[in-house]
C-alpha cells in the first residue's frame, strides 16, 4: 500500500476533499490510475488522498470493518480474491462508496451491477483518461445532488423541494408544473416562468429535456425506448426526435453502460 498523497490545495481553499482507493494487482494501471485521478481532482479543484493497494485482500485488511474512501476503483481480474468479490466485501460495510470497475475485459460488465457498481471501465491506455474523466463527472454530479434542494416562487411564498424528489417538469400555457413526490403521493406544484430558464437550473442535476414541453429527472426513468421514457411511477412521456439521442445516452450514463 502507498501511503496517503498529498492534498492538491490547502484544504481550506477547495470545495472538498475525497478519498479515494486504487486495487489493481498491475504496477502500471494502479499508477496510471492514480495519477488520472490526481490530475481530474486537481482540474476541478477538489482535495484528493490516493491510496493504492495490489490485491483485495490487502485492501480489505487495510480498511477493516470501516471503509472510509469516496471511491474505489477495482481491478476485476486480480490473483486470489477477484474485483467482483471484493467488491461484495466493500458493499457490507459501505453503502454510499462509489465503486468502479476497471478490466482487460469486457465480460464481466453485468456483475458490476449487483454490486450497484457506477461504471466499468476498459484498460485501454489511449481511452482511459477520457473514460475515467466521465465517470468522475457522473460520480461529483451524483455527489453535488444529495441533499440539494429546489426553490419554486410562488406569488403567495416559497417552497423548497428535494432536487432527487422532483419527477419531471411540464411547461404548460406559460406556467411551469413541478411533480414531485412527497410521503408516497406525487403531489404538483406550479410557478409562472419558461422551461428553457428551468431546464439552465436543473441541468446539472441530471434533468433531461426529453420534448418541447417536459424536463425529466434521468434519476426516475426506469425504461428508455424509442420514442418514450418510462418514469419509476408508470408514467409515460413521448421523447422528441429532436432530443432522443441526448435522452437515450444520459439514461445509459444514469444505468452505468457508458
Amino acid at each position: 500500500m502507498t501511503g496517503f498523497g498529498m492534498p492538491f490545495y490547502n484544504i481550506l481553499e477547495v470545495r472538498n476533499v475525497f478519498r479515494v482507493a486504487v486495487c489493481d494487482d498491475e504496477e502500471y494501471f494502479r499508477i496510471l490510475e492514480k495519477n488520472l485521478i490526481e490530475k481530474y481532482m486537481e482540474e476541478q479543484g477538489y482535495g484528493c488522498l490516493v491510496d493504492s493497494y495490489p490485491s483485495g485482500e490487502e485492501m480489505l485488511s487495510a480498511v477493516g470493518e470501516s471503509l472510509q474512501y469516496d471511491i474505489v476503483f477495482l481491478d476485476v481480474s486480480m490473483g486470489g480474491m477477484d474485483g467482483i468479490e471484493t467488491a461484495g466485501h466493500i458493499r457490507r460495510i459501505a453503502e454510499a462508496v462509489d465503486i468502479v470497475f476497471v478490466s482487460a475485459y469486457i465480460t464481466y460488465a453485468l456483475d458490476g451491477y449487483k454490486v450497484n457498481a457506477v461504471r466499468y471501465l476498459l484498460k485501454e491506455e489511449d481511452g482511459l483518461e477520457n473514460a475515467l474523466k466521465e465517470c468522475l463527472d457522473t460520480i461529483m454530479a451524483r455527489r453535488n445532488r444529495r441533499g440539494a434542494e429546489y426553490e419554486i416562487d410562488f406569488r403567495n411564498g416559497k417552497k423548497h423541494v428535494p432536487i432527487d424528489a422532483v419527477l419531471y417538469v411540464e411547461s404548460r400555457l406559460h406556467k411551469v408544473l413541478f411533480f414531485v413526490t412527497e410521503a408516497g403521493e406525487i403531489k404538483e406544484y406550479c410557478k409562472y416562468g419558461k422551461l428553457d430558464l428551468i431546464q439552465a437550473e436543473l441541468g446539472q442535476y441530471g434533468f433531461c429535456r426529453v420534448h418541447q414541453s417536459y424536463l425529466v429527472n434521468i434519476k426516475h426513468v426506469n425504461h428508455v425506448e424509442r420514442y418514450e421514457a418510462s418514469l419509476e411511477n408508470g408514467m409515460k412521456i413521448n421523447i422528441s426526435k429532436r432530443y432522443y439521442k441526448d435522452v437515450e445516452r444520459e439514461y445509459m450514463k444514469q444505468q452505468g453502460e457508458l
